[in-house]
C-alpha cells in the first residue's frame, strides 16, 4: 500500500496548478457523459500532471496522476513510459521493464522512450542490450537530440570494449551536431584509453572550447599534457582542478 500526503501539504508550482484546474474542469463532466474527444485530453492533462510531480520527486502522486491517466487510456506510451520513470526512480525494476516494453509495444518508433530504456538498461549493466535498443533508436533521422543519442551509443559500445563502433558513435554524434560538448568528451576519453594521445588532446581541446572544463576533463588534460613533456600546461590545469577541488584558494 502506498501512502500519500494530503494535496494541502504538498508545494506545487504554477505549472502543476494548472494542470490541476484542467483536470478538475474536464472532471465536472460525468463518466457517462465523457466523450472520445475527452478522453484522450484527460489522458494527455493526467499524464503532464504525472511527469510535473515526478520533475519534483513527488513519486506518490505522480504514480497516482499516471495511474488515473493509464485508466483513461492504457495504450498511450507517453504514459506508459512516465509510469516506467516512476518505476525505475523507485527501484523497481522489474515493473520498470514491463511499462517501458508495454510503451515500445505501443509505438514502436517511439524513439525518446526507447533512448530511456536503453539508459535503464545500461545503469543495469545490460550493455549489449542497451546498444541494440540505441542501434533501432538512431534509425530515427527526425529525432530532436540524435546527436545526444549516438553519444550513448558510443558509451554503450565504449563499455562493450568495441572502440571501433564506439568510435564511429562518437564521431557520427559531433558531425550531426559539431557544437554537442560531450561526444568530444567521451571521444577523448576513447582515445585516451587508446593510447592515442594526439586524437585525445584534440578532441578534448573541442569540448574546453564548448562546455565549462570538469574535474575528468581536467585529469585527462593533465595526464596528456604529462605525456607531451609540457610541464607547464600539466600544472596549470592541475592547479585548475586543485581549485575545483577546494583544495587550494
Amino acid at each position: 500500500m502506498r501512502f500519500r500526503q494530503p494535496l494541502a501539504r504538498t508545494f506545487c508550482t504554477p505549472a502543476i496548478w494548472v494542470l490541476i484546474s484542467t483536470l478538475w474542469l474536464t472532471g465536472c463532466a460525468s463518466s457517462s457523459s465523457l466523450s472520445t474527444i475527452d478522453k484522450p485530453d484527460a489522458n494527455s492533462a493526467y499524464t503532464r500532471l504525472g511527469v510535473a510531480y515526478l520533475e519534483q520527486n513527488n513519486l506518490s502522486r505522480a504514480l497516482h496522476a499516471l495511474d488515473r491517466a493509464r485508466e483513461l487510456d492504457a495504450g498511450n506510451p507517453e504514459t506508459l513510459q512516465a509510469l516506467a520513470l516512476v518505476y525505475q526512480r523507485q527501484g523497481e525494476d522489474t515493473l520498470a521493464s514491463d511499462y517501458f516494453q508495454k510503451a515500445l509495444e505501443a509505438d514502436a518508433d517511439f524513439t525518446r522512450g526507447r533512448n530511456n530504456y536503453a539508459a535503464f538498461l545500461y545503469q543495469r549493466g545490460a550493455y549489449k542490450r542497451a546498444c541494440q535498443q540505441l542501434e533501432t533508436a538512431s534509425q530515427d533521422a527526425q529525432y530532436a537530440h540524435r546527436a545526444r543519442l549516438f553519444t550513448n551509443l558510443g558509451q554503450c559500445y565504449m563499455a562493450l570494449d568495441d572502440t571501433q563502433r564506439a568510435r564511429e558513435s562518437l564521431v557520427r554524434a559531433s558531425t550531426i551536431d559539431p557544437r554537442h560538448a560531450s561526444s568530444y568528451f567521451y571521444l577523448a576519453r576513447l582515445e585516451l584509453a587508446q593510447g592515442n594521445h594526439v586524437q585525445a588532446r584534440a578532441a578534448l581541446q573541442r569540448f574546453f572550447k564548448l562546455a565549462r572544463p570538469t574535474r575528468e576533463a581536467l585529469d585527462m588534460a593533465v595526464t596528456l599534457a604529462r605525456a607531451r613533456g609540457d610541464d607547464t600546461l600539466a600544472a596549470d590545469y592541475q592547479r585548475q582542478l586543485e581549485r575545483m577541488n577546494g583544495s587550494q584558494p
